[in-house]
C-alpha cells in the first residue's frame, strides 16, 4: 500500500456542489419545489399551444463512463486513501437507466407544468373532458431514460385525473421515431456530416482539447501524481472522469469523501469546463453545421402551430423527452442562450465562472425548454422559456415575439 504524504485534498458539501451548478443536477430547491406562481398572459392574448422539449431526469453513468472508472479503479487500487472507495460501483448493465431521483425530477416538472399554466391545463381538461393523444401528445427519444421520463412527467401533469386505481392514474401514449431514423430528438446521431466532421475529424476542437489537456488539467493530474505515488503519471484525460466520479457518487450516495476529495473547488470547475467546451465545440455555435442541426425540430413546430392557428389540428401540447445534445443543438439553430465569448481552452478561472449557458447552469438533468404560442387579437406570438425563465429570441424585439417574426428568424 503506497503511503502519501498527503490525505484527501478536500470534503465538499454535496448540497454546496449542486446549488453552485458545478453538475448536471438540478438543485433540490427548484426540482422539487411545489411552490409556482401561474404565470400571466399578454393583454388580449390567449395560450393557444405549448411545446415541451426537457432532457430525461438523471441517471446511471454512460458506458464510456463506467469503462474510465474501472480504469481509474485500477490505478487508485493501491492508494490507501481510495482503499475504501476505488471500486467502481456502477455496474455496465444499468448504463443511461435512470434512477430514483431521475423518475422523481420529471414526475414534479408535470406538476410544475399543471401550476405554472394551470389555466392553459383546465382548459384543456374543460374542451376534452379527459385524456386525448390527439390534443396532448407525448414523444421520446427511443431509449429508456427518455421513455420513462416522459411516463413520470405524466404522472406529474394528470395525477389524480385518470380512471386506474385509487390513485386515479392516467394511461398515455408516448410515440418514437427508431433512434437511427429520428431527426427531430436523435439529430445528433443521424447527421453524417456532423459525424464525420463535427463530432470526428474536428481540428478547431482537437487542439483546443490539446492545449487544455496540456495546459490545465496536466497540472491537476501531475498534482494526484505525486501526491499519492501514483505510477505510470496519471493521464490528464482522466481527470474529467474523476470529475463524473465525484460528479455520480454525490447523485446516487450523497457522498463527497471518494473522488470529489481529491479535487479543490477550483479543480472541479476546471474539470466540469472541459465537458463544457467539448459541448461548445460539438453541440453549439463552436461549429457552424450545429447552427443548421436543429432546423428538422423547427420544421415540425412550425407545421404544428400552424395548423392549430389555421384550425385544421386539435392539438394544444406537444410534449418531446429528449437530451441535452437534443437542447443545445435547438437552441443554438435558433442563436439563443449564448454565451458572451467563444470557450476557449485559454478562458480565466473567472471568465468560466461567468458562462451562464452550460450543462451545469442551464441543460442539467430535467431542464426544460417551452415555447409558448399566444393567439393575440392582434397577431400570434411566441415566447421561449428555459426552466421557467423567459429569453429574448434574437431577431424579436420583446419576449413576445410576433409569430411571423419568429418564422423569418429561422
Amino acid at each position: 500500500m503506497i503511503n502519501e504524504k498527503l490525505s484527501l485534498y478536500c470534503i465538499h458539501d454535496p448540497e454546496y456542489l449542486i446549488d453552485n451548478h458545478y453538475f448536471a443536477i438540478e438543485p433540490a430547491a427548484t426540482a422539487f419545489t411545489l411552490d409556482i406562481e401561474p404565470i400571466t398572459y399578454p393583454d388580449k392574448c390567449e395560450l393557444k399551444q405549448l411545446h415541451l422539449l426537457t432532457r430525461h431526469g438523471s441517471r446511471y453513468p454512460a458506458p464510456y463512463d463506467i469503462l474510465a472508472f474501472n480504469q481509474l479503479a485500477k490505478i487508485f487500487s493501491n492508494v490507501s486513501v481510495a482503499k475504501d472507495w476505488y471500486q467502481n460501483p456502477f455496474p455496465m448493465e444499468r448504463n443511461y437507466q435512470l434512477l430514483p431521483r431521475g423518475e422523481m425530477e420529471p414526475y414534479y416538472d408535470g406538476k410544475q407544468s399543471f401550476l405554472r399554466y394551470n389555466q392553459f391545463w383546465k382548459n384543456y381538461k374543460n374542451i376534452t373532458g379527459r385524456y386525448d393523444p390527439e390534443v396532448v401528445k407525448f414523444q421520446a427519444g427511443a431509449f429508456s431514460r427518455c421513455g420513462a421520463s416522459a411516463m413520470a412527467f405524466s404522472e406529474g401533469l394528470f395525477n389524480g385525473d385518470g380512471p386506474l386505481d385509487t390513485c386515479k392514474n392516467q394511461p398515455v401514449y408516448v410515440w418514437n421515431i427508431p433512434a437511427n431514423e429520428d431527426n427531430i430528438l436523435e439529430m445528433y446521431n443521424n447527421c453524417l456530416l456532423a459525424n464525420e466532421t463535427v463530432l470526428n475529424n474536428n481540428p478547431t476542437y482537437n487542439q483546443q482539447n490539446y492545449t487544455y489537456a496540456n495546459n490545465t488539467l496536466k497540472p491537476i493530474a501531475d498534482r494526484m501524481t505525486k501526491d499519492y505515488g501514483i505510477y505510470p503519471p496519471l493521464n490528464p484525460y482522466l481527470v474529467p472522469y474523476i470529475y463524473d466520479a465525484c460528479q455520480f457518487w454525490v447523485l446516487h450516495f450523497n457522498r463527497t469523501d471518494t473522488w470529489c476529495a481529491l479535487l479543490s473547488e477550483d479543480d472541479i470547475i476546471r474539470a466540469r469546463y472541459y465537458e463544457d467546451m467539448t459541448i461548445y465545440y460539438q453541440y453549439e455555435s463552436g461549429n457552424s453545421l450545429n447552427k443548421q442541426t436543429g432546423c428538422v425540430y423547427y420544421t415540425q413546430l412550425v407545421n404544428s402551430v400552424e395548423n392549430a392557428l389555421n384550425g385544421s389540428s386539435i392539438m394544444v401540447a406537444d410534449l418531446k423527452n429528449g437530451h441535452a445534445h437534443t437542447m443545445f443543438l435547438v437552441l443554438t439553430t435558433l442563436g439563443a442562450a449564448q454565451n458572451p465569448y467563444p470557450l476557449t481552452a485559454n478562458l480565466t478561472l473567472s471568465q468560466i465562472k461567468q458562462l451562464n449557458y452550460t450543462e451545469g447552469k442551464a441543460i442539467y438533468w430535467s431542464s426544460t425548454i417551452y415555447f409558448e404560442i399566444y393567439t393575440c387579437s392582434d397577431s400570434p406570438k411566441v415566447r421561449l422559456v428555459l426552466n421557467f425563465k423567459p429569453l429574448l429570441i434574437p431577431g424579436c424585439e420583446s419576449e413576445y415575439c410576433e409569430w411571423s417574426t419568429f418564422k423569418k428568424i429561422l
